[in-house]
């Protein structure tokens, strides 16, 4: 198959059965933001940065480099799908609680793979499990105090759960 022709590629997003077309190499971000999914965001392009991070069976990636074809038949979330019923997540709670953004553009992707790193361990996180968990992601407005603090108390507190749904 030509890499260049336009394809249609099925997975679930956010927990819907989801196709989304475009040439196979077509980075992964392009597609989720014509579907409507905005929190993920494009700032570096080359996966250094941290702001189009999605997770993809669970795992944090950059969606900026993660070529399409590579979400079929696969389970991708977003910010988007951290809320359920309408409601925050408890991570998406404590980042407001613990005023854990300032311009918010690198949030989603702090917010993805603080649920990744949330989701992977048992009971509360240090400091170091946390920046371990968090390295690779840029915020411009230096919020990294806040945002440590807001995935520490989410930890302490394990009220954050599988898919950010409150439990």
């Amino acid at each position: 198959m030509d890499r260049t022709d336009e394809s249609s590629f099925s997975c679930v997003v956010n927990g819907e059965h989801t196709i989304l077309t475009g040439g196979d190499t077509t980075p992964a971000i392009v597609a989720l933001r014509a579907h409507g999914l905005f929190s993920v965001r494009e700032t570096c392009g080359i996966g250094v940065c941290g702001t189009c991070t999605v997770l993809l069976d669970g795992e944090p990636v950059s969606a900026c480099i993660l070529p399409l074809y590579a979400l079929d038949g696969h389970t991708v979330q977003t910010a988007e799908g951290l809320e359920e019923g309408g409601e925050l997540s408890d991570l998406q709670q404590q980042f407001i609680t613990s005023q854990a953004f300032q311009c918010s553009f690198c949030t989603p992707g702090f917010l993805m793979s603080g649920q990744a790193l949330l989701e992977r361990t048992d009971g509360p996180l240090d400091d170091e499990a946390i920046e371990d968990g968090l390295q690779g992601h840029l915020c411009r407005c230096g919020c990294y105090a806040a945002i440590k603090e807001a995935v520490r108390e989410c930890s302490a507190a394990r009220t954050c759960s599988r898919a950010g749904a409150r439990g």
